[in-house]
């Protein structure tokens, strides 16, 4: 690996990895010449590694003003989960009748890594079994469009998982996802069509009311100390 690609994976990681752990806010400015000046490296590798973080959503760069990491109105927020939650209501229906046993255990395998990660507060394996679980019913569709967008809003609404999520906050209230996860995995089994829905419904409206972090963050030269 070339010293240039080193350098753009550096400051790459670094700067994820503080995004993930929350040391840096919602709308916070990721300025070129301080991760320059920290480094000691010119800024070509530092812009490689924001459009990179661009790439996977965490960052926004807008013309004239500079890059910034993700910070979505509550609106735009609202209008991704009832979407998603629109979406895959109808993915779930028509899945029901294509789901066999061998998925509902797979889901149910899937759900106890989502626990553990819940209660250790490992935010990364939490979101990837978040959303393995959610492909797992959606992907049975058998509509290539419908799971492309879903996979889309999941993407998205992953991010405001990371970013706002409180069940990762120290003194977080117990978590209750993976349990909502079990009892919708039930009521596929049973094919209970009205219940399903329900339970959907009140899903996401908790997860809507889960986003709302309050923590304190880092200034940008700290994190590459």
């Amino acid at each position: 690996m070339s010293e240039k690609k080193s350098l753009k994976q550096s400051v790459y990681t670094t700067l994820k990895d503080a995004i993930l752990a929350r040391k840096l806010p919602p709308g916070k400015q990721i300025v070129e010449n301080v991760i320059s000046e920290s480094l000691n490296i010119s800024r070509t590798p530092i812009r490689s590694a924001i459009d990179l973080l661009a790439a996977d959503g965490l960052v926004e760069i807008i013309p004239n003003k500079g890059a910034f990491v993700i910070n979505p109105s509550l609106d735009e927020v609202l209008q991704a989960y009832e979407l998603r939650k629109e979406l895959e209501i109808m993915a779930v229906q028509k899945s029901l009748d294509s789901l066999a046993e061998t998925d509902f255990a797979g889901m149910e395998k899937i759900v106890t890594l989502e626990k553990e990660a819940l209660y250790s507060k490992d935010l990364r394996t939490y979101v990837k079994a978040n959303e393995s679980f959610h492909l797992a019913i959606t992907k049975r569709s058998g509509n290539i469009f419908l799971n492309e967008f879903i996979e889309k809003l999941i993407n998205q609404t992953s991010i405001y998982l990371i970013l706002f999520d409180i069940f990762f906050e120290e003194n977080s209230p117990q978590p209750y996802g993976y349990k909502e996860h079990l009892e919708i995995v039930e009521l596929m089994r049973e094919k209970n069509v009205e219940a399903l829905k329900k339970t959907l419904e009140r899903h996401f409206d908790n997860a809507i009311k889960s986003l709302d972090v309050q923590t304190d963050y880092e200034e940008l030269d700290e994190i590459f100390k």
